[in-house]
């Protein structure tokens, strides 16, 4: 148990004599990371628009209507079609036509590629369509060209379905890059990649610094140690610094 709390403690001296080092590293990938997310990339939106789609049997989706009675098979009905529905709504003919209605600014394929949708929650009836794009505000009006177009394609692919746009795409957010994400997660692969290449130096070093460096290493008594010279008085001849004793051996 020593041992290791000694162990511990080696590396966090270690971090703190090397503590400048290690923050001026992270700083420097921190800033890296930042400015290639902020000046290099493009940056990409998402606008979200969705939809509802039930087996018939309900035809209130409205939250601020009422229907006089909705039946547990009929809302374990709707749920089922579910993935039905995801997998129409991932057809290119839906494409080819919202591709037809937007007048030809976009490929069916480009349209598709950009698209994603599913389900907003195991148990829930909303489906998310999310179109990513440079532009925020064409991805909003994609994405709410979808919805729109896909309430007639999906009865028409599953017959007595209600599908409903329920939220159309108001705003769009940045989904790419996550810059101060990219920037912290920069930051600290730095700081551990500046740590480890001190430590690799100071396991690698097996210069003896002092008396405490050669009894943590052997296990033998110290009888004695070579003096400093760097540090002694400098000079021709030494003056006895006590009995029998020269600085030079003179």
């Amino acid at each position: 148990m020593e041992e290791k709390t000694i162990n511990v403690m080696e590396l966090l001296m270690l971090a703190w004599r090397r503590l400048w080092i290690i923050i001026l590293v992270a700083v420097i990938f921190a800033a890296g990371a930042f400015s290639y997310c902020k000046f290099l990339l493009t940056p990409i939106w998402g606008a979200r628009a969705s939809i509802v789609v039930t087996n018939g049997a309900i035809t209130v989706i409205n939250p601020d209507a009422t229907q006089d009675k909705v039946s547990a098979s009929d809302l374990s009905a709707s749920l089922y079609l579910i993935e039905t529905v995801i997998d129409v709504l991932k057809t290119p003919d839906l494409y080819k036509q919202v591709a037809d209605k937007l007048k030809g600014d976009y490929t069916y394929q480009d349209i598709k590629n950009r698209t994603s949708v599913s389900q907003r929650s195991e148990n829930s009836l909303f489906i998310d369509i999310t179109v990513n794009g440079e532009d925020p505000k064409e991805a909003m009006r994609v994405a709410n060209k979808i919805a729109k177009v896909s309430c007639d394609y999906i009865p028409e692919i599953i017959p007595n379905s209600i599908a409903v746009d329920v939220e159309t795409a108001i705003s769009a957010s940045m989904t790419f890059p996550r810059t101060f994400r990219t920037t912290g997660v920069a930051g600290v692969i730095g700081a551990v990649l500046a740590y480890a290449v001190a430590f690799i130096i100071e396991s690698t070093n097996r210069a003896i610094k002092g008396e405490e460096d050669f009894t943590s290493r052997f296990d033998v008594p110290l009888l004695g140690a070579v003096p400093d010279f760097e540090n002694a008085e400098s000079g021709g001849y030494r003056k006895k610094k006590g009995r029998g004793g020269y600085a030079n051996g003179y």
